[in-house]
């Protein structure tokens, strides 16, 4: 078999067993999140705290999503008590998100539950193995980085992760 044709083989496994263990592993961590929050919001919490604060702008760039999806998303977030949306004092048209205390307890909570379940499965395979798939991971990321991929700005049928549509309640499916 030739290298074009191994590659293909082993594009496809891997796109396979991606989509496999992505579908499994969101939908125990959906299934575990707190009450009331969808995966999507979790993922939006998560950006704003690391950042410390985020224009809803950002945060659709850097999700590669429409402004009125993340406009949506973070208004059922702030009406929830999760985060405030403050003016910024020298230009009032400007507006930050930011973390409630509230939001940061549920974040937490969120963040020791996804790592419970993760180490449940990464804790049976040796180390020098999870460490390689980082290797690996962070590799591939680079060149990602260096050709300037993965930044969507539409939601096409080729994706390979999607923010999922919710609605008020719903959880990502």
């Amino acid at each position: 078999m030739g290298q074009q044709k191994e590659l293909a083989v082993c594009i496809d496994r891997l796109e396979e067993v991606f989509q496999q263990m992505i579908r499994r592993l969101h939908a125990e961590l959906d299934h575990h999140l707190a009450q009331g929050i969808t995966g999507s919001q979790f993922f939006v919490m998560k950006r704003v705290e690391r950042r410390g604060r985020m224009m809803v702008s950002e945060m659709a760039e850097d999700m590669g999503v429409s402004l009125s999806a993340i406009t949506a998303l973070v208004d059922r977030l702030h009406k929830a008590g999760f985060v405030r949306r403050v003016r910024d004092d020298s230009d009032r048209r400007v507006v930050w998100l930011e973390v409630t205390p509230e939001g940061r307890q549920v974040l937490q909570s969120c963040l020791l539950t996804r790592r419970r379940i993760l180490e449940r499965y990464l804790g049976q395979l040796p180390l020098t193995d999870v460490e390689q798939l980082v290797h690996i991971y962070e590799k591939l990321l680079a060149v990602i980085q260096r050709e300037g991929g993965g930044i969507t700005t539409g939601r096409g049928c080729c994706a390979v992760h999607q923010m999922p549509e919710e609605g008020p309640g719903e959880k990502p499916g």
